[in-house]
């Protein structure tokens, strides 16, 4: 057979293949095809196991939902085993926190689905402690899958409370680890009787001491529930890592970042996206390179996956009477987004910081803003609404500041930038004042207009949480508190129901002035 007569035949079979869906297979430097693996991975969904709502350009549209995002996780996983790829699937932290569901089973249907869909390893986020540190363990115990972090650890025995990392063998010799780290935001953003004998250590030595004793060869993958700076900071100090995949910080890096030769990932919240990155690895050498990636949403026009879609109405029937009953009307669209409630007034704010003054009678309310996790629409509000606004138990505390302490609490509430989405900024009222870069004027008392005095004595009103320490607000911890023994959630519902309409406006008093 002659030489053109050869490459028009191989021409041909590859045409042919690739028609068929298959691709010829690269060789390395070794004589030896690469190992192909695909990594799925999600992160912060809150208790947002069912699909839900959002505003866009031309309307509300449906995002979401485990069960649609379980079906595009087999999909793939079916694809791939028909090309002897290996799929894994990597979730980063912050499952709890944020639906009634997740507030009322404390992450049992949560756990359950994510048994159910295969979930390889898990990173632990801040909000996992949120129900006590036993409902944690009941969940890890619950678990088939590792929970992982290289950084928390108790106090008295100095122990790790779960495995720093877990590795998967792809062959012999080679192996896909991945390792946990997790925020030290979990100190402060739950309540401290649930941390309190744990301690966070610096996730950038602990990924990178556990990078040093890994024996493995072959890619491995940080899975990080911290925020994206302290991702890049650990990219910088640990080269090595073949990919960074990120949560806390809620958003999508798309596209993604890199830091030297390590790209760092993170897709959004609540379901909203599956990412996918795909690696190729030297069986010889054990070293990977990234092919591709991408973020596939979750949307209404995808069939879920029955067994899950099984798991999450179970769980919704056993609450589902309860709260979708209606409990009163809003005439008004009570704000709570992330990005608008962290950094500046709102008519959510406003009302519940206000139910908080006027029940308990106290000269100033101030509510972290982290407490409030999603909006209330106009028209009929439901408990469950209320719910999802306020997923957190929180208990209405009364303590005495001086003018002075009250002034260096609203400084700290100011601290962080609108792009930080700081949960500890906070709603109030009673008060008003500006805001200058990072500090606090013209502090008054509402509605005289009175300065506060800094020497004078003020009967305050917060949350359990706030008088804990928690967001960093340790001049509470200590104080002599008055226990109210009322629940926020519940007065907030009280409330509509008594009031049968709920009216609330943005009223300046917290004014941002240009520097």
């Amino acid at each position: 057979m002659n030489r053109r007569k050869l490459i028009y035949i191989l021409i041909l079979v590859i045409a042919v293949a690739m028609a068929a869906g298959f691709v010829p297979i690269r060789t390395l430097a070794g004589g030896e095809p690469p190992l192909n693996i695909t990594v799925l991975f999600f992160n912060d969904t809150h208790g947002h196991l069912r699909p839900f709502k959002v505003k866009t350009d031309t309307g509300k549209v449906e995002v979401g939902g485990i069960a649609r995002l379980a079906a595009w996780v087999e999909n793939i996983r079916n694809e791939n085993n028909h090309k002897g790829v290996r799929t894994f699937l990597l979730l980063a932290g912050d499952i709890l926190q944020g639906t009634p569901m997740s507030t009322v089973f404390q992450g049992l249907p949560d756990v359950e689905c994510f048994n159910a869909i295969s979930v390889d390893a898990m990173t632990v986020g801040n909000h996992e402690l949120d129900f006590g540190f036993q409902n944690f363990l009941d969940l890890k115990k619950m678990a088939v899958f590792p929970f992982l972090s290289s950084n928390i650890i108790r106090k008295d025995s100095g122990k790790l409370i779960c495995e720093p990392w877990t590795s998967f063998s792809l062959t012999k010799d080679i192996s896909l680890s991945v390792i946990g780290a997790t925020t030290r935001d979990l100190l402060v953003t739950t309540r401290p009787d649930n941390v309190k004998q744990l301690t966070v250590l610096d996730s950038v030595q602990t990924v990178k001491d556990a990078v040093d004793r890994l024996h493995k060869k072959g890619p491995v993958i940080l899975l990080s529930h911290s925020k994206h700076k302290t991702d890049r900071a650990i990219a910088r100090a640990v080269p090595e890592l073949s990919a960074i995949i990120g949560g806390h910080d809620q958003i999508l890096l798309s596209p993604y970042r890199k830091v030297g030769n390590v790209p760092i990932f993170q897709a959004f919240e609540k379901c909203r996206y599956l990412g996918r990155i795909d690696l190729e690895v030297d069986p010889a050498s054990g070293k990977s390179r990234l092919v591709t990636h991408s973020y596939i949403p979750v949307t209404a026009d995808i069939d879920p996956d029955p067994e899950i879609d099984r798991i999450v109405k179970r769980y919704h029937a056993r609450m589902d009477k309860k709260f979708k009953e209606v409990i009163g009307e809003s005439r008004v669209f009570l704000d709570g987004e992330r990005e608008k409630i962290r950094c500046e007034e709102t008519t959510l704010g406003n009302f519940v910081s206000d139910i908080m003054r006027e029940y308990t009678g106290a000269d100033v309310a101030l509510l972290n803003s982290g407490s409030l996790r999603a909006s209330i629409d106009t028209g009929p509000v439901t408990r469950e609404e209320v719910f999802k606004a306020m997923p957190y138990a929180n208990e209405i505390i009364l303590l005495d500041l001086t003018g002075r302490e009250l002034m260096q609490a609203l400084t700290r509430s100011v601290r962080a930038t609108r792009e930080d989405e700081d949960g500890g900024f906070l709603q109030v009222s009673g008060i008003r004042f500006n805001v200058c870069g990072h500090s606090v004027e013209q502090v008054r008392l509402i509605p005289n207009h009175v300065p506060v005095d800094p020497e004078k004595i003020y009967r305050v009103a917060v949350t359990d949480f706030l008088a804990s320490g928690g967001d960093g607000y340790k001049l509470f911890v200590g104080k002599p508190l008055e226990h109210t023994r009322s629940p926020l959630r519940e007065l907030i519902m009280d409330t509509i129901s008594i009031r049968g309409t709920v009216k609330a406006e943005v009223q300046g008093r917290i004014v941002r002035i240009e520097e």
